[in-house]
């Protein structure tokens, strides 16, 4: 059984408060070494360092999937805006 911490910080990065968790999916970003842009789930983050999430700061951003569809979206939209 997991032995939980409290206030460790966002992706067990020293000098970091928050944890950055995606709004769309639900990812949260784990910073590993030589792989920036790691994003698991809630579960496998609490097993990587040893938090519970409800216990610390998170902030909402996009993991690199859901903000290349987003911007996609985006894109689509303003040509058919543009072609109207």
């Amino acid at each position: 059984m997991a032995t939980f911490r409290q206030g460790v910080n966002g992706g067990g990065v020293p000098g970091t408060s928050l944890i950055a968790m995606c709004c769309v999916c639900g990812l949260v970003r784990a910073r590993v070494a030589g792989d920036p842009d790691r994003w698991v789930t809630k579960r496998a983050y609490e097993h990587m360092y040893g938090v519970r999430l409800g216990g610390n700061p998170v902030t909402h951003t996009y993991c690199s999937g859901c903000l290349t569809d987003f911007m996609q979206r985006v894109r689509s939209r303003g040509q058919k805006t543009l072609s109207a």
